[in-house]
């Protein structure tokens, strides 16, 4: 790494691994140690909103020095780690033997860092391998059952953590320390009990005599849970319905974690033997336990409050308790009526014209936005419909327990703007495709706009705006007498337009040389609402949106007046001209961000 004069300021976590180079260790135990410590930081940074591969670590052999990436939020090491840190341990743990069980030291501060070509120096790092070694904070280590010995500067603490009652202050106590030069005070706090693995049933053994399960139980949170609770749970669950199932599982599972296939889930046991397969979220709780609250809350009465009692026990167990309690509070419920999106993006191949890379994010959840990517794929462009095809389809495969509404919403840079997604179809595979616009509300997005993040806040202005007065009179209709010789950009600066109606298709580029470009200026003005038609008679187009358009919600009944005109409805011009109707409709709530690039994965 070249040498930096820059000092930086980040956030510093040194972590140790308590007893390393302990006699009772041989060579290989240390190094399932090691391994352990790396997969474990790894799953709890990660799981805390920080990927472990973008910060700067330097390996120090029985621990790590991290740097968390420059302007990560300095709570989220505080809020989120200690309880994540603590699931990945247990879970390492659990599967280990004595010798390879991990227990972690871990130090906290910030500070000015500089980088001299051979490692991370400062003040800041130095101070927070000293509190890592204060006496006071190894011996009350030693005697505790915990797994994680937290070890805050006074700085880290002051800033960070006495200020925010939510990251819990009163849990550090502070301490002594005289370490080579430093003398100060740092402040400990210990954390997660060390669970002993839970030895698994033989074969051979008997079924406890108050029932049997039909299957063995396997993942984290089944081996947890005491066989004689989950044949009672599974008693209770066989053969009940899961209302709203595919909204239930995504709410469980959070999200960052797209939906499973739900094919083989016919009741709420097989869902919840599903949800038990995955890793808690930050808050420590398993997207299983998340899974049965929602459905005791929903089904209500004796069944309900039975599995409420349940899941109180096994929260206790799990030491879990305040963070469901949160749960119950910060969640919203699932609405009556849900409506759901599936947002696809297209865009080009750099290196190779005739391909481009298609992704998409299933809303499986109708109050949480954005929804986790749900999958990357490199695609020919010749293929594009039904690939489209293939990515509904395999929604729909999620979604089929649910009496919702939807919209498909294609993400479009201007190179594919004028991709014709409006005469594309599903099902191919059975030779009777079905226009794409009869089941869905179309629309499409603009992909410099997403990304543009200078032009959101008067993209919100706009929206909001609108909200407030969706009035038809509100949308200019470019190229009329009445734009006179006024550039389109000074006209829609004019905050009374929230949309307008291109005077032709926009052209796969803007010239950069050229009079200002339609689209351009309505997407830098904020205008969340573009149409354009591809042949259609500037007085044909002005009568079909006044039809479209004419109702007491306005420019808010768009989509639904748009789907309406394409799925037979009485307009008063021939159906093409509403089917071949281009609808930019950008919901600037609805924002995907788009800082990483997306990798995808070739058939």
């Amino acid at each position: 790494m070249a040498q930096s004069t820059q000092a930086l300021d980040r956030t510093i976590v040194v972590v140790d691994v308590e007893g390393f180079t302990s006699p009772d260790r041989n060579p290989l135990d240390r190094l399932a140690v090691r391994q352990g410590m790396y997969e474990v930081l790894k799953t709890a940074f990660g799981e805390s909103g920080v990927d472990f591969d973008s910060c700067a670590a330097e390996d120090r052999g029985d621990g790590a020095l991290i740097l968390l990436p420059p302007g990560t939020t300095k709570s989220l090491v505080v809020d989120r780690l200690p309880d994540r840190m603590s699931v990945a341990l247990l879970r390492h743990n659990h599967t280990r033997t004595p010798q390879a069980q991990i227990r972690l030291r871990v130090s906290l501060n910030s500070g000015e860092v500089l980088n001299d070509g051979n490692g991370w120096v400062g003040e800041a790092v130095d101070t927070a391998f000293r509190i890592l070694d204060a006496q006071l904070a190894k011996d009350a280590f030693a005697r505790s059952g915990g797994m994680i010995a937290f070890i805050s500067s006074k700085r880290f603490f002051d800033d960070v953590i006495a200020s925010d009652p939510g990251l819990l202050p009163e849990l550090y106590r502070p301490i002594p320390v005289s370490v080579k030069t430093f003398t100060g005070t740092a402040y400990l706090r210990l954390h997660g009990e060390l669970v002993e693995p839970v030895p698994k049933l033989r074969a051979f053994e008997p079924e406890p005599s108050v029932g049997r399960l039909p299957v063995d139980s396997n993942g984290d949170v089944l081996d947890l849970i005491p066989r004689k609770d989950l044949v009672d749970l599974h008693r209770r669950l066989t053969q009940m319905d899961v209302p709203h199932l595919a909204v239930m599982m995504s709410r469980a599972l959070g999200p960052a974690i797209p939906v499973p296939r739900l094919d083989g889930v016919t009741d709420a046991w097989s869902a919840f033997r599903l949800l038990a397969d995955f890793n808690a979220g930050p808050d420590g709780i398993p997207p299983s336990v998340t899974f049965l609250r929602l459905l005791a809350e929903h089904v209500g009465g004796e069944v309900g409050a039975m599995i409420l009692s349940w899941i109180d026990g096994q929260a206790r167990s799990l030491r879990i308790v305040p963070a469901l309690g949160h749960q119950r509070q910060s969640r919203p419920p699932i609405p009556e009526n849900p409506h759901l999106h599936l947002l696809i993006m297209l865009e080009p191949v750099s290196a190779d014209p005739t391909r481009c890379t298609l992704a998409f994010w299933r809303q499986d959840d109708p109050e949480v936005w954005p929804p986790a990517l749900a999958g990357v794929r490199e695609i020919a462009i010749d293929r594009v419909e039904f690939e489209v095809d293939d990515v509904i389809l395999e929604t729909e495969g999620v979604w089929s327990g649910q009496s919702v509404s939807a919209s498909v919403e294609f993400l479009l840079p201007r190179a594919l703007i004028t991709l014709p997604v409006q005469r594309w179809s599903k099902e191919h595979g059975t030779g009777r495709p079905q226009p794409l616009r009869y089941g869905y509300r179309l629309g499409i997005r603009s992909l410099e706009r997403m990304r543009a993040k200078h032009w959101h806040r008067e993209w919100r202005v706009r929206w909001d705006s609108m909200a407030k007065d969706p009035s038809p009179d509100r949308l200019h209709y470019s190229g009329g007498a009445e734009s006179g010789d006024h550039p389109i950009d000074a006209i829609l600066s004019d905050e009374h337009w929230v949309g307008v109606v291109l005077a032709k298709p926009p052209s796969p580029q803007a010239e950069p040389d050229a009079a200002p470009d339609e689209l351009t200026s309505a997407l830098r003005s904020g205008l969340p609402v573009i149409l354009w038609h591809p042949d259609a008679e500037p007085e044909s187009l002005r009568e079909l949106l006044d039809w479209v358009l004419g109702t007491k919600h306005g420019l808010r009944e768009l989509p639904h007046r748009r789907k309406l005109a394409n799925s037979g409805a009485a307009v008063p011009v021939k159906k093409s001209l509403a089917h071949d109707l281009v609808v930019i409709w950008d919901d600037p709530e609805r924002v995907i961000v788009l800082d990483q690039p997306l990798i995808p994965t070739r058939p």
